[in-house]
């Protein structure tokens, strides 16, 4: 049998008083072997040995509680939400309104037609999905991913950020917008889906918001 190692016990016991102490869940096995190095087989040894030194005889003291996340998190991921649905819908109906602008130059009951209507939600939906693409996704190492990633990616969220910033635009003038408003007002419509989708993106990848499930140093390990 393979015998405990206190010095990875102390690690153990280090990480997941840091981790309570920012507020956090504790780390699981996987984390804790990313950690310290240690296989599998001897963090459940070590969590086995925390947990009886926790509910050994004579020890009547309270195990602290599991720390309870900041409540701000849940309200940025919900404000990060609006942002994101508020920007993207707002988009997409200010791109279809575009194709309403010829109107005044047409009889009366014109209408531009279904089809060129849901062409101009191409372009909006284009940019939000290519940031997303570009974003989230896990990309490989290698100038070929690299090149993939900003070269391909990066030119359909450029491609559709321009289209949509023509039809923005001239949407803003034709209400009567000034030309300083009308070139201002697409980048904070647009930029708004952007940034709340990176928020969004940032918020994920918090230690908080994994889902990975750790035992307590106060509960007995898997067997």
């Amino acid at each position: 049998m393979t015998p405990l190692n206190p010095e990875l016990v102390t690690q153990i016991q280090q990480a997941i008083e840091t981790a309570r102490a920012a507020g956090e869940p504790p780390p699981g096995r996987p984390t804790l072997v990313r950690l310290t190095g240690a296989t599998d087989h001897a963090i459940r040894k070590a969590l086995a040995e925390l947990a009886t030194e926790d509910t050994s005889p004579g020890d009547t003291s309270t195990p602290p509680s599991p720390a309870t996340p900041p409540a701000r998190t849940t309200d940025g991921r919900l404000v990060a939400w609006a942002g994101f649905v508020f920007g993207s819908v707002m988009s997409i109906a200010a791109n279809v309104l575009h194709t309403w602008l010829p109107a005044e130059h047409h009889p009366a009951g014109w209408s531009p037609g279904l089809a060129p209507q849901i062409g101009a939600a191409v372009w909006p939906i284009g940019l939000l999905l290519s940031v997303e693409v570009l974003s989230r996704i896990h990309w490989p190492k290698g100038w070929q991913w690299t090149l993939a990633r900003f070269g391909g990616t990066g030119t359909v969220a450029l491609g559709s950020a321009v289209i949509s910033y023509g039809h923005l635009r001239d949407l803003l003038l034709a209400w009567h917008y000034g030309p300083l408003a009308a070139a201002v007002g697409p980048l904070v419509l647009d930029g708004l889906m952007v940034i709340s989708g990176f928020a969004l993106l940032a918020m994920s990848r918090t230690p908080g918001h994994h889902q990975d499930a750790a035992p307590t140093s106060c509960s007995r390990a898997e067997p």
